[in-house]
């Protein structure tokens, strides 16, 4: 069992970048996270903006000038439904998104710190 366990820790050592390599990989790490904030910011106006649009013309038809059929009434309030609970799938799958991120940059931060031990310990530094 213990042969196995250093096997596995083997594995995912060697799934690190060097420590030589520290500086880029911070850089590489510090642009993934920006791309991901940026994304998940898009993904969250998205969602608050088709809850808007889907809220907003039905308190404009009821509130504002217009007065039409009730069937007319009926079709935007079934069209605003359905864009309101798209937007919830939109909200819920940008929150998804945000713990997504959360977790990655904690393995990233992780791995920073085992690259930083990784070259402190290095066998070449003299001490």
């Amino acid at each position: 069992m213990a042969q196995q366990s250093n096997d596995l820790r083997e594995r995912m050592l060697a799934a690190l970048p060097q420590p030589e390599n520290l500086a880029a990989y911070r850089e590489e790490t510090a642009t993934l996270l920006a791309k991901h904030a940026r994304a998940l910011r898009w993904d969250k106006i998205t969602a608050r903006s088709l809850s808007f649009l889907a809220v907003a013309p039905v308190f404009l038809w009821n509130h504002g000038p217009w007065r039409a059929g009730t069937s007319a009434l009926i079709y935007l309030q079934v069209f605003s439904a359905i864009l309101f609970f798209i937007g919830f799938i939109h909200s819920v799958r940008s929150e998804i998104y945000d713990s997504q991120i959360a977790t990655l940059k904690e393995i990233k931060q992780v791995q920073l710190q085992v690259l930083e031990l990784q070259k402190s310990l290095a066998p070449d530094r003299i001490q």
